[in-house]
């Protein structure tokens, strides 16, 4: 059973050596780590919705959870809510695989349905959460704040980055402008993270603790 404390990203001597993707802070990706367990692997837009992440894009969510998995298809695991540092510990464990940015990439043909379907019932009977679990995470409340710093546009236009990513940067650069517009026109001065962020005891690992739904949202990304 894993504890409270090594759920914490990179906190103590954690093997969880996951990556971050441009425009990532720690504390960003452990809450988009509860809420991949609270709503699902593919919930993308309850995500958003939840206002966990301002700022964050579908794509830059995809990316950070490829990351965090330890792969880069994640058809296998959507809809599931499950032990993401498991499954990266797992995947990390794997031999002879193609790796970018810690994370296997696809050299086969691509699942079928039938191998899809097969593969998250299995997922889910590896990794799945309890639905006690699931129902305990509670997701920090998100204040603007004044002091973020993020790439200028030159910056970006100009640096090595991928398509996605230079997209993803542009998409950041432009919630950013717009919650200081809503900053001038309320007035806020400062508002933080609340400090901690409540992660409730971890029990996965018994036969009965899954929770799965059937229905999930499309990648914005093709993947097997």
């Amino acid at each position: 059973m894993l504890s409270r404390r090594q759920l914490l990203h990179k906190e103590s001597s954690s093997l969880w050596n996951y990556t971050l993707s441009p425009g990532w802070t720690e504390k960003e990706v452990q809450i988009l780590n509860l809420a991949l367990m609270k709503f699902g692997i593919g919930r993308w837009r309850k995500i958003l919705n939840s206002n966990c992440l301002p700022g964050k894009s579908i794509g830059q969510i995809y990316m950070q959870t490829q990351r965090l998995l330890g792969q880069q298809s994640l058809g296998e695991f959507m809809g599931l809510s499950v032990d993401m540092q498991s499954v990266y510990l797992a995947n990390m464990g794997k031999k002879n695989v193609f790796r970018k940015n810690n994370s296997i990439i696809n050299t086969g043909n691509n699942m079928t349905q039938d191998d899809r379907v097969k593969r998250i019932a299995e997922n889910k009977r590896l990794y799945g959460v309890s639905p006690q679990f699931i129902q305990s995470i509670k997701l920090p409340r998100y204040h603007v704040q004044s002091n973020n710093s993020y790439l200028s546009l030159e910056e970006i236009m100009d640096g090595k980055f991928t398509t996605i990513e230079r997209i993803n940067h542009i998409q950041t650069l432009k919630s950013d402008i717009q919650r200081k517009i809503v900053k001038i026109q309320t007035g806020e001065i400062e508002e933080t993270f609340e400090e901690d962020i409540d992660i409730p005891d971890y029990t996965s690992k018994k036969k009965n603790r899954h929770s799965y739904d059937d229905g999930y949202e499309s990648s914005p990304m093709t993947s097997s």
